[in-house]
């Protein structure tokens, strides 16, 4: 079961999805969302909190809190925060088969990651879903000196959100996408059939001083989960 942090969250989020609330909209004052949801005034706080930091909500002082303007679609930063985007479409996330191995980087991964070959990295597979439907199929390295404590636990959940609490926060990441049919492999993973068409992203993320942070491939099954990305003239 979600917890009353995510629920005010999920609340507030399928209220836009639901296009109750409109962008500039006035939402309701913290004391009426406590009653509503029957949280208490500090997790009402902290959820809107979240939301503000996420760019979904924003704060006037001595009016209130409203929502932010909002293109068509989301502004979907492809492989990056796959439980925020998931969450943002009035969707639950979750992550199923996730496996977690320390090895060494070959010469792909290693050219990926700006390393050294032979480097100790973290081989993280896992399918990620919405509404525990498999839609995207991850296999991802972490450099092992950046995030040793790195588990299983952790992979289950949103790794970004447990590493930013960390203090390790990605900047930039640069995607490679291309349209392929789905290997007999990938096909099992995310329960489709051979040949089933997917986009590929090949991903590598850059911390915030411009040091590789993790890289590898995502695999998305655009039937389930479309990716749309709104362009801005500035």
């Amino acid at each position: 079961m979600a917890s009353k942090n995510e629920q005010v969250k999920n609340y507030i989020l399928d209220q836009i999805q639901k296009k109750i609330y409109q962008p500039g909209q006035l939402i309701e004052t913290e004391h009426q969302l406590c009653g509503k949801l029957d949280a208490s005034r500090m997790t009402v706080r902290k959820a809107l909190s979240d939301l503000e930091a996420s760019g979904i909500i924003y704060k006037e002082k001595g009016r209130g809190t409203f929502i932010s303007p909002q293109p068509k679609y989301s502004e979907f930063k492809f492989g990056i925060s796959f439980s925020k985007e998931t969450l943002m479409r009035g969707m639950t996330p979750s992550v199923k088969d996730a496996t977690i191995e320390l090895t060494e980087a070959d010469k792909e991964i290693a050219q990926l990651l700006n390393t050294d070959e032979n480097e100790k990295v973290w081989k993280v597979t896992r399918v990620r879903c919405a509404d525990e439907i498999p839609v995207m199929y991850a296999e991802e390295y972490y450099i092992f000196e950046q995030c040793p404590e790195l588990n299983l636990d952790i992979i289950n959940g949103s790794t970004y959100n447990y590493l930013a609490e960390k203090g390790i926060n990605f900047s930039f990441a640069d995607q490679k996408m291309e349209a392929i049919l789905a290997d007999e492999t990938i096909a099992k993973k995310l329960s489709i059939k051979k040949g089933h068409p997917l986009i590929s992203m090949t991903i590598t993320v850059y911390m915030k001083n411009g040091i590789v942070f993790n890289a590898g491939k995502v695999y998305y099954r655009t039937d389930k989960f479309t990716l749309v990305q709104s362009i801005y003239n500035n």
